[in-house]
């Protein structure tokens, strides 16, 4: 469903909702027992074939065996898919023992919310907060619920701010008057994750179940879309049932300033290290306060806020934006970071100091590669813009080098300011080329500047190449100007050739005998020296080419080799075509993309295929 139809869907269900609420739930109820319906009547009907063919076995006899398989194999494909196994999340474990006053504040909250059992408590390394459900009987539910609960979160807020962050997550579990809300909450993401199980099995059964969920999903989606959002309001007024309003807007305010710091300060600062420090000796867990805001500009942080503020609610999102999680509270914007030593993290007590240790050192183990691969780059970067530089002076640079030394001043010379001086000139001097046009453009948009919007634009309509970067690019501009309309139609263009490019990835992958070949089509030097690698393999008994037909870029050609290893009156060696055929992927230099195929044992009829395309036969 495009994102046009989608939006439009879900302006529809809004407007029910407001007129007639009552009657909007029943049709969301009603839809998510579709669903249910469907599934149940699907696995119903197999469930009768397999019956009937069990029954039936003693007169089919072998026929039946096939049948079984046509009809049982499908079953088990569904049966299995319903389970939708969600990944268990990871984290440091909290319990009662190691953070006692944590669950005092969490068992208090509970007992006025009327929450249903905790299953693990788990504190993680990242900026948020949330409570995830894993069912353990799939779209049957019977969940184990888990709190995560962010360090860095913590340490941003004071006790009474966090807990009012506490009570948000938590309403999402609340057995209260918001349990519709939740129920629907949890069912759009276990539906969703449904989906993409089908989306993803090769299995034809998937087929008998595809089809229907391809369109009721999204219009689930859309259905429930206002109902999911007021849950978002519903948790909000559940913090202020715990809290205050004030507390409220001050965790909010604090999520979105705090979060701002560490994405366009503290990180990129930590990462700046890279190029003067060989080995990640940093400690950013245990490091960060947010007294270290105290540093920042008064008017940064102003900005951080005036843009959180500026954002608006969208469809992307079933999250309301700030300015009106605020107004539904009735209360202002205010920024109260925690003092020294009264942020939230004090509830973690002394048990806290070894889980920032432990954040630190994975953080350091996970960047260690990156990280030097980053400080060595730098290392040799500097060489080659001196090298540039000195070139630079002697004579005129051509495109490519002209470009480089541009991108090097960014980097790690002269700054920004220069780099785009020399990327309008190199604009000026080459107006075709593709790649300075997308330097430029991308070096605009990056700093917010709208006039980087058109060339990246025509960059990305005429080369192929550009358009994942590009979109991603165009999406990330529009989002930090809170155009969220046109973020979201770049989003959809990125996802668009994702989507492609996985597709690509899937057909180029494999060869399968409904697929289409044709003659290969090779100039003859390019034969005639693959030719000769083929025949310097030992082994190779004969060789076929062909080139299979795709769907997806029909213009870079894929080619298919079967080859055979094994006379006609020896039994198959399997492992001698094994080992030849990874001879032929290390050392022969093909035309092109090539899926390399033993032509023997199982794979006789790719043999008969390939066999009559003519002229395939090369060795």
């Amino acid at each position: 469903m495009e994102r046009a139809q989608l939006e439009g869907l879900i302006s529809r269900f809004e407007a029910l909702a407001a007129r007639k609420p009552l009657a909007y739930q029943w049709l969301v109820f009603g839809l998510a027992a579709v669903g249910y319906l469907y599934l149940g009547l699907v696995v119903l009907a197999l469930s009768g074939l397999l019956l009937l063919v069990l029954v039936s076995f003693v007169y089919l006899k072998a026929a039946a065996i096939k049948l079984l398989v046509l009809v049982g194999a499908p079953l088990l494909v569904i049966v299995r898919s319903l389970r939708v196994r969600l990944q268990t999340p990871s984290g440091e474990p909290l319990t009662r023992a190691n953070a006692p006053d944590l669950y005092r504040l969490l068992d208090d909250s509970r007992r006025q919310l009327k929450i249903p059992r905790l299953h693990q408590v788990l504190l993680t390394s990242d900026f948020n907060a949330g409570v995830m459900q894993v069912p353990r009987l799939g779209l049957f539910g019977w969940h184990k619920n888990y709190l995560l609960i962010g360090l860095p979160l913590m340490k941003s807020l004071t006790v009474e701010q966090f807990r009012a962050v506490l009570a948000h997550e938590l309403g999402h579990l609340s057995r209260g008057h918001a349990r519709v809300g939740n129920w629907i909450y949890r069912l759009r993401l276990i539906w969703q994750r449904l989906n993409q199980v089908f989306a993803e099995s090769s299995h034809w059964g998937a087929v008998l179940v595809r089809p229907f969920f391809k369109h009721y999903i999204p219009y689930f989606t859309a259905a429930s879309f206002p109902l999911a959002r007021a849950n978002e309001y519903e948790a909000d007024a559940t913090s202020l049932r715990l809290t205050s309003a004030r507390s409220t807007a001050q965790a909010l305010t604090a999520v979105n300033i705090v979060n701002a710091y560490f994405t366009e300060k503290f990180w990129p600062d930590i990462q700046a290290a890279a190029k003067e420090c060989p080995q990640p000796a940093f400690a950013p867990f245990s490091s960060f306060a947010p007294q270290a805001l105290e540093s920042v500009p008064t008017e940064t942080i102003k900005g951080w806020q005036d843009k959180a503020l500026a954002r608006k609610t969208s469809y992307a999102d079933t999250h309301p934006s700030l300015t009106d999680r605020l107004k539904s509270i009735g209360a202002e914007a205010e920024f109260a970071p925690p003092a020294s030593g009264e942020g939230a993290e004090t509830l973690l007590g002394p048990n806290r100091a070894r889980w920032e240790q432990a954040f630190d050192e994975r953080w350091r183990a996970r960047v260690a590669e990156s990280w030097k691969q980053l400080h060595e780059r730098t290392q040799a970067n500097r060489g080659r813009i001196v090298e540039l530089r000195a070139k630079a002076a002697e004579t005129e640079l051509d495109e490519r080098s002209a470009l480089d030394l541009a991108n090097l001043e960014e980097e790690i010379g002269e700054g920004p300011a220069v780099a785009l001086a020399m990327r309008r000139a190199l604009v000026e001097k080459y107006p075709n080329s593709l790649p300075v046009r997308f330097a430029l453009a991308r070096q605009l948009l990056q700093s917010d500047d709208a006039e980087g919007i058109a060339p990246m634009e025509s960059v990305v309509s005429g080369e192929p190449e550009a358009i994942l970067p590009g979109t991603q690019l165009l999406r990330d501009f529009y989002a930090r100007q809170n155009d969220m309309s046109r973020a979201a139609h770049w989003n959809d263009k990125l996802l668009e050739r994702v989507n492609l490019l996985e597709a690509a990835k899937r057909e180029r992958s494999r060869w399968r005998l409904s697929d289409k070949l044709a003659a290969h089509q090779l100039a003859p030097e390019q034969l005639s020296s693959l030719v000769a690698q083929l025949k310097a393999i030992t082994g190779v008994r004969c060789a076929h080419l062909a080139r299979k037909l795709t769907r997806h870029f029909p213009e870079k050609p894929l080619y298919v080799l079967g080859f055979k290893s094994t006379p006609w009156w020896k039994l198959d060696n399997r492992a001698k075509a094994n080992a030849i055929l990874r001879r032929m992927s290390q050392e022969v230099r093909f035309p092109g993309e090539t899926i390399i195929v033993s032509l023997e044992g199982s794979n006789q009829g790719f043999a008969k295929k390939i066999r009559r395309v003519r002229g395939s036969r090369i060795v």
